[in-house]
């Protein structure tokens, strides 16, 4: 029931929370590519030695992903050099900025 002009019953108040509580909720982002140039530029602010340890990472999260299901001693022997290295290359981006870091688990 309306009390006064405009003003909103029970009902709709709970309504309108409602929208604006859904309005809140973040979606998830999608990813975006980066021109070419952009990501010179960009590579260009980096110092060498950090763009060196993401290519590097990048390379061990792929090696870390080749192996699956139950592996044998030379295979876990491989998988944990590859981890090694992952944990190599994420110093360095740690040190440079937390963000950089990368995790070993594919991104979903």
């Amino acid at each position: 029931m309306v009390g006064a002009v405009g003003a909103p019953d029970g009902s709709r108040r709970a309504e309108l929370e409602q929208r604006r509580v859904r309005a809140v909720i973040p979606t998830p982002l999608v990813p975006v590519p980066i021109p070419d140039r952009v990501a010179v530029l960009i590579g260009a602010c980096m110092p060498e030695r950090v763009l060196r340890a993401e290519i590097e990472a990048e390379c061990a999260v792929r090696e870390v992903h080749r192996f699956h299901g139950p592996l044998c001693d030379e295979d876990r022997a491989d998988r944990e050099q590859a981890l090694s290295q992952l944990a190599r290359a994420n110093k360095v981006l740690g040190a440079y900025h937390p963000r950089l870091v990368i995790g070993p688990r594919r991104p979903r």
